[in-house]
Parts: C-alpha cells; sequence; structure tokens
C-alpha cells in the first residue's frame, strides 16, 4: 500500500478529481484545505523575512486556497490516480498547479478497496 498525497493550487479541479478516482474504482480519499508558505506568510502578522517582505505587496490576498487530496491506494491503483490527476491537470511541471507524491505505508487498518 502507498499513500498518494496531491497539493492542488486550484480547488476547483478536486471535485472533478474524486469524481474520476470513484469512476476508477478508488474510493476512500480525504480532502483537507491548505495553503501555501507565501500566502501563509503573506497573511501572517509577524514580519517575514526581507525577501519575503518584498514579496508581500506582489501575493493576490485574496486568492482561494488550496486543496490536499490524500489516499491509500495499493501499488496497482497509484498510476490508475496519477492519470486521473493528468487527465484533468495535464502535466505537473507547470507553476501553480500542483504537487503530486506517494509514500510507502508499513502498515494501515480501516482501509477497504471497492
Amino acid at each position: 500500500m502507498e499513500l498518494l498525497v496531491f497539493i492542488s493550487k486550484s480547488d476547483q479541479s478536486v471535485t472533478p478529481i474524486l469524481a474520476a478516482f470513484i469512476k476508477n474504482g478508488i474510493s476512500g480519499a480525504t480532502v483537507v484545505e491548505c495553503e501555501g508558505m507565501m500566502h501563509a506568510l503573506s497573511q501572517d502578522s509577524v514580519e517575514p523575512p526581507p525577501i519575503f517582505g518584498s514579496l508581500k505587496g506582489i501575493l493576490n490576498q485574496g486568492q482561494a486556497r488550496g486543496k490536499m487530496i490524500f489516499a491509500v491506494l495499493s501499488e496497482e491503483k497509484i498510476p490508475v490516480a496519477k492519470a486521473v490527476i493528468h487527465q484533468f491537470l495535464g502535466e505537473l511541471d507547470r507553476p501553480n498547479t500542483g504537487i503530486l507524491f506517494t509514500l510507502p505505508i508499513s502498515s494501515v487498518e480501516g482501509v477497504h478497496e471497492v
């Protein structure tokens, strides 16, 4: 089993991805709202380091938060999940698209595959 973590800059992409997960036999994902480091620093009342302070005015402070998808999947489902994400977002090498990674899981309880 592996933990798939996908952090999307656009929360609008999450619902179609989750719907496609279900169509492809992937269920049980968890979605958490999140924000990136630069956005968090722009909202913080503590004075950020000088490099971040100069960027503070450039940041769009009204920007929506991102979403993080967690899914515990069998190794066979990882390529399927990646393909679904790429279907909606293309390659993730473009800035502000998202981050995708997996981690091996040595033990898991409570996960039931469809």
